[in-house]
């Protein structure tokens, strides 16, 4: 079992610090762990587990689906044994944290802790989870798991609904300041004279602000419309200043700010918020600002 990557560094963009776990109903009494597209154990090839124990990250390019979940594989052929005998492969709980299974909960996994037993693939959630999963051992831990995995898919398997398939994804107010803390960082580092920093969650409401000192008052706001912008549109504000200059000039009537220097946030291909820039040097630096904060990395907790 690989336990190295219970604390990993990892771009802000693809995972965020707070996210709640929704089981999927995959098809009648089964329930799936899947992200927002319907993708079980974070788009991880699961026959990859068996031949190569390890985690491999899959591609969108070999995919299939199998009880209602979509598969990603590494190549063709991981795929082509999984078509054969899919059952062989699948995660056991629908891709639920084995140990967490063991007491009846749903929860999330870190794809790099499992472990193949008797020929079927057990994930983890945390150092915490495996190791009460070596205490209790594997044997003992999967007996319950099984007993109180036709429970958990008769709870949720009975209520979901259409309206329930997608993950309640939020921006925390922790990443808000780690995504601020790394535009504030560049900022200093490429000599910018000031700047103000605004994140905001999906909606475009206000998460966090900061202005650097000696920076005008105004840009503040400035900053959150530009981060604003971006998140309700979804694209950066620069596509709609790149608008105005191309002639289009009836944007400026929906009431947005038009200038650059505001991105959105992603996370697994949707938009999560937005991060916004102004009163630095020049409008690039603005852009550059911002997208260092995008980008920012952070330290994933065991917890």
């Amino acid at each position: 079992m690989n336990t190295t990557s219970i604390k990993v560094i990892v771009p802000l963009c693809i995972m965020f610090i707070a996210m709640s776990l929704r089981p999927v109903l995959a098809q009648p009494g089964y329930v799936a762990n899947v992200n927002d597209r319907g993708v079980i154990i974070d788009g991880y090839d699961p026959v990859a587990f068996f031949t190569e124990n390890k985690a491999v990250a899959g591609n969108k390019e070999h995919q299939t689906i199998y009880n209602g979940a979509v598969y990603y594989f590494a190549s063709g052929k991981n795929l082509k044994a999984f078509v054969s005998t899919p059952e062989k492969y699948t995660p056991q709980y629908g891709g639920f944290c084995a140990m967490g299974m063991s007491m009846g909960h749903l929860q999330p996994i870190d794809v790099n802790l499992f472990e193949v037993v008797d020929g079927k693939l057990y994930l983890q959630r945390n150092a915490k989870a495996v190791g009460m999963w070596k205490k209790m051992g594997p044997k003992m831990v999967i007996m319950k798991a099984n007993e109180n995995w036709p429970k958990v898919q008769d709870k949720y398997g009975s209520f979901l609904t259409a309206a329930q398939l997608s993950d309640n994804l939020e921006l925390s107010l922790a990443a808000a300041k780690v995504i601020a803390g790394a535009g504030h960082a560049y900022a200093k580092e490429h000599r910018a004279p000031g700047g103000a920093i605004a994140v905001v969650d999906d909606g475009g409401h206000l998460l966090y602000l900061e202005r650097l000192d000696g920076t005008f008052p105004a840009a503040a706001m400035v900053a959150y419309e530009k981060a604003r912008t971006a998140a309700m549109f979804r694209f950066p504000s620069k596509k709609l200043e790149d608008g105005i200059i191309g002639g289009r000039g009836s944007l400026v009537t929906v009431g947005y700010n038009m200038l650059r220097g505001g991105l959105p946030i992603y996370f697994r291909g949707r938009v999560v918020g937005g991060v916004g820039v102004s009163g630095a040097a020049s409008a690039d630096q603005d852009v550059e600002i911002a997208t260092a904060g995008a980008n920012a990395r952070f330290e994933q907790g065991t917890n």
